[in-house]
C-alpha cells in the first residue's frame, strides 16, 4: 500500500520486494491511493499495480471501497508504509476486510503533532507487527510513537550488489554526459548527491560548502553532481548562477543510469536533516559501488557509517566540518580508496538485497503460520 508510486528510496524498496519475492509462493500487488507514479514502470510485468484514484482528505467511503478491493483480491497480507504513505487507509481497510495479516513499515519520517502521534499509536497497534529499517529508527518509533519495542521488528534495506558494483566504463559515461552538455572531465574530484531536491534533504548545505571550498582554495578541481529533482531546484539554480558555479555544479534531474553514474563519484554526500532518513538506499548503493559516504548524522547514517572506517559523519548544518572532510578526502587518495573498500565489504556482508528479501519472506510466512495456528486452536 502506497499513496503514490513516486521516485524515492522507500518506493525503490517496494519495487525490490515485489520484483524479487519468490513468485511461486507470493503474488505481490501494489495498490496506490492517489496515483501510480513513475516507479510503477519498474515493476516486473507479473506484479499487478492498481490505482484507487482517491482525492485528498479522509473519507470513510474510500476506506470501505478499499476493503472491498482487498476482499475481491483475496489478500492475505497488507503491508503499508508509514502514515504519510497511506497506512491509515490501508490498516483500517485491512481490518474491515478481515485480512489475516497486517504489517506497517516505518522509514524515518513522522507526523509529530500530539493528535497525530496518538492516532499513529492507535492505528499501528492494530498491526500484527511494525517494521523499521534500522535499529536506530526502531528506538525512535518506540520513543516518538510509543509502540513497545517487542512490537517493532528490524529488516534492513538491501541493495543489488551486482547492479551497484562500481565497475562500469568511466570514460564512456563521461563522454555520454559531455554529449548531453555537462562539462564533466576525468581529472576533477567528483562529489555526487542523489535524492529529491527538497528542504528535508538540505541540498543547499552542499552548495554553500562548495562555495566555501572554492573561495578558500580556488585551485581545487571540484565538480558536484546532483541527481534528482524537486522544489528546491529553482533556488539552487539561482544560487549557482549568482555565485558563478556553473562550471562546478550540474543538476542532472531524475536519471535511470544511477549505477553507472556512481562510478564517476569519488564520494557521495548526503546532507539530510538529522531526523529525516531511516536507512538511505542511496547510501547503500554508493557503498556497494565502493564509494565512501560523507553524511549528516541521520538515524540511519549513524548506524550504517563507521566514522573514519567506511565514510564520515558530520552534524546537520555544520558546513565547516563538511568542508574539512571533503578537503581531507580530496587530498588523501589512499584514505579515499580504503574507505571505499570497507564500504563495499560492509554491504556485501550485511546489506545485500538477497538478505533483505529472505527477511521479508520469512516474516510473511511466519505471520501467516502464526495466524493459522491461532485459528486452528480456536
Amino acid at each position: 500500500m502506497l499513496n503514490r508510486f513516486d521516485i524515492g528510496g522507500m518506493e525503490n524498496g517496494v519495487v525490490n520486494i515485489c520484483n524479487r519475492l519468490d513468485h511461486d509462493r507470493f503474488k505481490p500487488i501494489v495498490c496506490c491511493l492517489n496515483a501510480l507514479g513513475p516507479m510503477a514502470k519498474r515493476l516486473n510485468p507479473s506484479v499487478q499495480a492498481y490505482c484507487m484514484d482517491y482525492s485528498k482528505g479522509f473519507k470513510l467511503k474510500d476506506v470501505i471501497e478499499l476493503a472491498l478491493f482487498f476482499k475481491r483480491s483475496k489478500v492475505d497480507i497488507v503491508h503499508t508504509h508509514a502514515w504519510g504513505g497511506g497506512s491509515l487507509y490501508g490498516i483500517l481497510a485491512a481490518k474491515l476486510a478481515r485480512v489475516p495479516v497486517v504489517i506497517n513499515g516505518e522509514h524515518g519520517r513522522f507526523f509529530s503533532k500530539s493528535h497525530q502521534i496518538i492516532a499513529q499509536k492507535i492505528i499501528y497497534s492494530l498491526c500484527d507487527i511494525n517494521l523499521s529499517v534500522s535499529e536506530s529508527l526502531k528506538k525512535r518509533v518506540n520513543t516518538i510513537i510509543g509502540l513497545p519495542l517487542p512490537r517493532i521488528k528490524v529488516i534492513r534495506n538491501g541493495v543489488d550488489t551486482e547492479k551497484f558494483n562500481g565497475n562500469y566504463p568511466k570514460e564512456e559515461i563521461i563522454e555520454r554526459l559531455r554529449s548531453e552538455g555537462y562539462a564533466i572531465d576525468n581529472q576533477s574530484f567528483h562529489v555526487i548527491a542523489i535524492g529529491s531536491l527538497k528542504p528535508e534533504k538540505a541540498p543547499m548545505m552542499l552548495l554553500h560548502t562548495l562555495k566555501r571550498l572554492l573561495m578558500e582554495s580556488p585551485s581545487m578541481k571540484l565538480k558536484v553532481i546532483f541527481i534528482g529533482d524537486g522544489p528546491d531546484r529553482e533556488k539552487m539554480t539561482n544560487y549557482i548562477k549568482i555565485e558563478g558555479l556553473n562550471d562546478a555544479v550540474f543538476l542532472l534531474g531524475n536519471r535511470a543510469d544511477v549505477p553507472e553514474l556512481l562510478c564517476l563519484a569519488d564520494v557521495l554526500v548526503s546532507t539530510s536533516i538529522s531526523q529525516h532518513e531511516g536507512l538511505s538506499n542511496v547510501m547503500l548503493e554508493a557503498m556497494s559501488s565502493g564509494i565512501p559516504v560523507l553524511a549528516t548524522r541521520s538515524v540511519g547514517a549513524a548506524e550504517l557509517i563507521k566514522d573514519g572506517v567506511n565514510g564520515f559523519l558530520v552534524d546537520s548544518n555544520d558546513e565547516t566540518m563538511l568542508a574539512e572532510r571533503l578537503k581531507q578526502l580530496y587530498q588523501d587518495t589512499e584514505l579515499l580508496r580504503s574507505l571505499g573498500k570497507s564500504a563495499r565489504t560492509l554491504i556485501l556482508e550485511q546489506y545485500s538485497i538477497e538478505h533483505m528479501i529472505r527477511g521479508y519472506e520469512k516474516l510473511y510466512l511466519d505471520l501467516m503460520y502464526k495466524r493459522d495456528q491461532v485459528i486452528s486452536d480456536m
